[in-house]
């Protein structure tokens, strides 16, 4: 009940939502005027579990647990297309039975209603008129057009969720007939007996997660050993290209070795002038044509890895 102050000292929606700044906060989405019935309607649902050794933690900080986010709840909490943003708190509360969890969200309804825009706002028109009598003057025909809205009713709503990713449900109580706080009893023994069968569907998703988590670890270390050995593969077969491009080098170096030679040993029957030309030119070939060493070539060769396992 101490935190209600941050509500109401925060931000207000066009149609009259509560925006509080701080977000932790019990999960009450609602307008001024119902916010202290609606932290009644939690307050006195937490005495009523503690008797069944049950708690409610508001903004609770333990892991593994979603907030519900809040739509358009079966039309109760359908808002104007000018409002799309409804606050929301950063953790959900909880309620704990029988180590089972459960999430809780008060609201207020909304309900269709004839409005006037007048001064920047919508008033409803009956408001409007008694604020304003002059402007429905039938002598001077002053018309304003009216407009069906959706606005705050005063009515809550409290809504039950598994705050668990892998169970889904959801129960909502309103304020149809009967106030929140006439309903407590029924709403009690309603959530005892849900917490009783989340508690099953809870110990079975986290089976079904931990099948989930052992299937995707071995997947993902066969993919892991596929790639790896694809890595293998291509390393030996880039090895094997710098291999051969090695050995064609060190062929074609000889061939020009051979070719020179074949010249120095036909230069032997020449006259000394033109034996003399033709080794000169020799020599400037050679030096165009430079080549690397084979046995330094292949040192800097990289070796490939071993042989992948089948």
């Amino acid at each position: 009940m101490g935190s209600l102050d941050s509500f109401t000292s925060g931000r207000v929606a066009g149609d009259g939502y509560l925006k509080p700044a701080k977000r932790n906060l019990p999960d009450l989405v609602v307008t001024e005027p119902t916010l202290q019935r609606a932290a009644s309607v939690l307050l006195k649902l937490a005495n009523c579990l503690r008797e069944m050794s049950g708690r409610i933690s508001i903004a609770c900080g333990e892991s593994g647990f979603t907030r519900k986010a809040l739509g358009d709840e079966e039309g109760r909490l359908k808002r104007s297309v000018f409002e799309t943003n409804i606050w929301a708190p950063a953790r959900p509360t909880i309620v704990f039975i029988c180590e089972a969890g459960i999430g809780l969200t008060v609201y207020e309804a909304t309900v269709e209603k004839e409005m006037v825009y007048i001064d920047g706002a919508y008033l409803p028109v009956k408001e409007a008129k008694e604020l304003k009598p002059g402007l429905w003057d039938r002598k001077t025909k002053t018309f304003y057009r009216r407009s069906t809205q959706r606005v705050a009713s005063k009515r809550l709503c409290l809504r039950a969720y598994s705050p668990y990713g892998r169970v889904d449900w959801a129960r909502t109580w309103t304020e149809d007939k009967v106030s929140l706080l006439k309903q407590l009893d029924g709403i009690v023994l309603a959530l005892v007996e849900q917490a009783k069968i989340l508690g099953p569907q809870i110990a079975e998703a986290d089976r079904q997660a931990a099948e989930e988590r052992k299937r995707w670890d071995a997947e993902r270390a066969i993919a892991t050993a596929r790639y790896e050995r694809s890595l293998i593969i291509q390393a030996r077969e880039e090895s094997l290209r710098n291999l051969l491009k090695i050995i064609d080098k060190w062929s074609a170096d000889r061939k020009l070795q051979d070719f020179f030679d074949y010249i120095a040993t036909r230069s032997v029957d020449m006259n000394g002038d033109v034996r003399a030309e033709l080794l000169a030119k020799v020599h400037e070939a050679k030096k165009l044509l430079t080549s690397t060493d084979s046995v330094e070539a292949l040192m800097s060769w990289v070796s490939p890895p071993p042989q992948p396992s089948e």
